[in-house]
């Protein structure tokens, strides 16, 4: 019972040592390319085996997308608007 969200917390914290370690390198501007690419690797993780995604039906998984795509699309209009203002 124990052995499948244990099995992902010990992925998720070197994935979160990393993330933190990046933090207070020089990387520039790739920092933040390696941190969202790492937060990605950490959500997926997340969703596909704590929310049980990997095992549920079709119609629960278009939900679970069409919420992602729904966040997406909030972001987009978020940093248009952000990024149209002088």
């Amino acid at each position: 019972m124990w052995k499948g969200p244990l099995a992902v917390w010990l992925v998720l914290l070197p994935l979160l040592a990393v993330s933190a370690g990046t933090a207070f390198l020089l990387l520039g501007h790739f920092n933040a390319a390696v941190n969202l690419a790492i937060a990605a690797i950490m959500v997926c993780m997340l969703a596909a085996f704590l929310m049980n995604l990997r095992w549920s039906s079709a119609l629960v998984r278009i939900f679970a997308a069409s919420g992602l795509l729904w966040l997406v699309f909030m972001f987009v209009l978020i940093f248009t608007d952000y990024l149209s203002r002088k």
